[in-house]
């Protein structure tokens, strides 16, 4: 019976592998990279509105939908 080599095993596989990492990462830092425009644009309308300031760390643990939320219900009291 023939034995297949696992693709990590292989240097093809390691190379898809690692290409799937820098992805990830890419991806994840575009996101985080959004999701701190987002709070940052929400602090600041807060501040402009002298409203009390949202908590960062509670900011941080909303997702991005939440967070434009949030920005588009305060960008209404702003206009």
């Amino acid at each position: 019976m023939t034995r297949l080599t696992p693709l990590e095993e292989t240097v093809a596989g390691q190379e898809l592998i690692q290409i799937g990492i820098k992805q990830g990462i890419r991806q994840d830092l575009q996101q985080g990279i959004e999701q701190g425009e987002l709070i940052g644009r929400i602090k600041l309308m807060q501040s402009i509105l002298k409203r009390r300031r949202s908590a960062k760390t509670k900011l941080i643990r909303k997702n991005m939908q939440e967070l434009k939320e949030m920005l588009k219900k305060i960008g209404k009291e702003f206009v």
